[in-house]
């Protein structure tokens, strides 16, 4: 028996585990989202409606987000004003053309009575006084009717004027489009100039985006990009059409542009002013 258990296999030395060998399983690692940027929908068609004459706001036609076509009226001013200047120009200019008038018909007599003096004085029986007489008295009349046919020509462009300013009372839209960024207010007193509101061409829509600049090699020309709405799940696609390169130093971030593509949107889906999200879909471009 002692031979035996002398004989037998001694038992297997204990070993430590090795640092290399995989006890559980790895953790994967996801990938980091995309990223995202903060984008507001505009147009890359706009216009300007403002007032081309002083007056009070009568009436403001159009609302925020209303259809407008270009030479309807957005807004109507007070015309009390400017129908009294058209009337004062219109009797400034018929005065005008009446003095001009009278003027020219003395001088067309005294032109008779010049010449008819110049004629008798060939024959000996005028005086050269009595030509030089009707040739000032001429003078005279043809100098008055040139000034008052100068006043003529001031009181009509007068008149023209008062009347354009009279249409203009009626403030119209440039062009087609969407109503938005109304400033004006019934009762106020609107200045020359004075912008009332804005009109964006809906047929023409982009995104505006911020990027930081550590994303600039990211983006490209071409590129698609992807639209979220607020508040909306549908993605609309856009293609990226400007990179705004120059940016001063303080500024951490450059401004894109993307033409949203309009064939896929409903009407009314998609408006300026809207708030998004912004998506690199691909690094590949548009029809890639």
């Amino acid at each position: 028996m002692v031979l035996i258990t002398a004989c037998a296999a001694p038992d297997p030395t204990p070993t430590e585990p090795s640092p290399t060998e995989v006890t559980q399983a790895r953790a994967v690692k996801a990938a980091p989202p995309a990223p995202e940027f903060a984008g507001v929908v505009t147009s890359r068609k706009s216009s300007v409606i403002s007032a081309q004459v002083q007056g009070r706001i009568e009436a403001i036609n159009f609302g925020t987000g209303k259809v407008i076509k270009a030479g309807e009226a957005f807004a109507q001013l007070e015309k009390t004003e400017l129908e009294t200047k058209l009337a004062q120009a219109k009797a400034n200019e018929d005065a005008a053309l009446k003095e001009a008038g009278g003027y020219g018909s003395q001088a067309s007599a005294l032109a008779k009575t010049m010449t008819a003096e110049s004629r008798l004085n060939k024959l000996g029986v005028s005086s050269r006084l009595a030509v030089s007489n009707a040739t000032g008295q001429y003078a005279q009349a043809a100098a008055q009717a040139a000034a008052a046919m100068a006043r003529a020509t001031t009181a009509k462009a007068a008149r023209e004027q008062a009347e354009k300013d009279l249409l203009r009372s009626s403030v119209t839209a440039p062009i087609d489009g969407i109503v938005t960024n109304i400033k004006a207010h019934q009762g106020e007193i609107a200045q020359v100039g004075t912008p009332l509101a804005r009109v964006f061409d809906p047929s023409k829509l982009i995104i505006r985006f911020a990027v930081p600049k550590e994303y600039r090699n990211a983006i490209q020309n071409g590129q698609r990009v992807e639209l979220t709405i607020e508040d909306n799940k549908r993605v609309v696609g856009a293609t990226v059409s400007s990179i705004a390169e120059a940016q001063e130093p303080p500024i951490n971030f450059i401004v894109v542009e993307a033409d949203i593509d309009n064939s896929k949107l409903t009407p009314a889906e998609l408006t300026v002013a809207s708030v998004g999200r912004v998506r690199l879909a691909d690094g590949r471009k548009a029809g890639g």
